[in-house]
């Protein structure tokens, strides 16, 4: 019997997706996604930061309580956001001691280009953001900025990509050049491991963790979206 355990695991996954076909490797990918978080950004100067560069300084989270540093950028960016992916203009802001932070990220979804799960107004983010989803009155997942581009949010904890990823370890460098070309580029690197959690009960279709697989009503929207 031993020698045959370790077929268990892999007969599990295969009736799991054989339930759901398309529409569970839709939701294993996004689990997937929702580990990582990447980000490059490049600017050329702008006369409207006056003296200072466009992109400067150094931000370290370890989860939404462990924050320090500041970190500014305005020019273009190509992020990958966990399950939400974005390229165009953008301007961002952070500053953070402890679980005290400050922050202002505006994403220019007109004139750049982003995934399903960053538009506002689609069902799985109407869920997200639901009252049964919420969290001391935060979002469940909230990948989109419209509402951290208005102005500087402050809060203590401020969870401005929403609850779920309150487990966030990230790093953001500026660096900048302000003496001869003015430009600057952003990195920015990040993982949850909460999220590995929910990958791995996501591969036998369990989603209690995050609750956040896309229904058949919003697996659809997702495809019609991408046409």
């Amino acid at each position: 019997m031993k020698r045959r355990a370790w077929f268990v695991v892999p007969l599990l996954a295969l009736l799991a997706f054989s339930q759901s076909g398309c529409h569970y490797v839709s939701n294993r990918a996004a689990d997937f996604s929702d580990i990582f978080q990447f980000g490059v950004g490049f600017t050329t100067e702008n006369p409207k930061t006056g003296i200072l560069p466009p992109s400067f300084g150094i931000y370290v989270q370890a989860t939404d309580f462990l924050n320090l540093g500041a970190i500014y950028f305005n020019g273009a960016s190509v992020e990958w956001d966990g399950r939400g992916l974005f390229c165009g203009p953008e301007r961002r802001t952070r500053i953070g001691l402890l679980s005290i932070q400050q922050v202002r990220i505006d994403q220019d979804y007109e004139v750049g280009a982003e995934n399903y799960f960053k538009k506002s107004g689609t069902a799985w983010s109407d869920r997200m953001r639901s009252p049964a989803m919420r969290w001391n009155d935060v979002p469940a997942k909230d990948v989109g900025y419209e509402e951290a581009s208005i102005g500087l949010r402050e809060g203590s904890p401020l969870f401005p990509r929403g609850w779920h990823y309150w487990e966030n370890f990230n790093v953001e460098i500026g660096i900048p050049d302000p003496f001869l070309t003015h430009a600057g580029i952003n990195l920015r690197v990040g993982f949850d491991p909460s999220e590995i959690f929910d990958l791995v009960l996501g591969v036998f279709c369990i989603d209690v963790l995050k609750n956040d697989d896309m229904t058949a009503e919003e697996f659809g929207e997702f495809i019609a979206s991408m046409r």
